[in-house]
């Protein structure tokens, strides 16, 4: 049963976001399933925005989809460009001490092993556990960057990943109670964005207090380092 003081203290920090985060639309690749694979297995505990073009995650997924436009749509043709090919663009990044290029193959492989296969986006069901379980059965890859994927897909959800949980935990916080774990801190935002904001699709909600919570992370960072 999701606890009504919760529920409230996360609204009261909901209502402190700036309307512009609310106002920016969240990327997607809406039928590329494999780029959003490789968009959501690169985003695990990495720097997904950067100014510099060379960086950041969204920089280079988009250099990978230039370079290899087939697979953006195709798991197979993502599959048979190997992990070295997917390493060369998207960078070393590593996940449980694995390359996240061997996580993506891996977890492309698995959907394909799956009767019927997952090939493409379509083929892709949120909430069907054999799809959730090809994807976290890859060790480095867990339920929340599956929601991730599913999310760059065109389909609802919540990614619960740092900003989302340090969001949630600070408005807890500032209304003297305890902090949660991932999945609970994903129930109050869905909660919140039933009750208050049915208006705004969830992916989108979410997408916004992403960006309020990176921005507030970033003015924090920059004031460290004046001091």
């Amino acid at each position: 049963m999701m606890d009504h003081q919760s529920v409230v203290a996360v609204t009261n920090a909901v209502k402190n976001i700036d309307e512009v985060h609310f106002a920016t639309l969240p990327d997607g690749w809406p039928n590329q399933i494999g780029i959003a694979l490789v968009d959501a297995v690169y985003s695990i505990q990495a720097n997904y925005l950067a100014k510099d073009p060379a960086k950041g995650v969204l920089n280079r997924v988009r250099a990978f989809r230039s370079a290899y436009p087939d697979a953006a749509h195709d798991l197979e043709r993502l599959c048979s460009l190997g992990e070295q090919t997917i390493r060369e663009v998207m960078g070393n990044g590593k996940s449980a001490g694995r390359f996240k290029s061997v996580c993506v193959v891996e977890a492309a492989e698995n959907f394909l092993a799956l009767d019927p296969p997952v090939k493409i986006a379509s083929h892709l069901e949120a909430l069907n556990p054999d799809h959730k379980r090809a994807y976290t059965a890859v060790r480095g890859l867990g339920w929340v960057t599956y929601e991730y994927l599913t999310m760059l897909l065109g389909q609802p959800g919540i990614k619960a990943d740092t900003m989302i949980c340090r969001f949630v935990d600070t408005a807890l916080a500032e209304a003297g109670q305890a902090s949660v774990d991932a999945p609970a801190a994903r129930r109050l935002v869905e909660a919140v964005q039933l009750a208050v904001y049915p208006h705004i699709k969830l992916h989108h909600f979410d997408h916004a207090i992403w960006l309020h919570q990176r921005a507030v992370s970033s003015r924090r960072a920059s004031q460290q380092e004046t001091r």
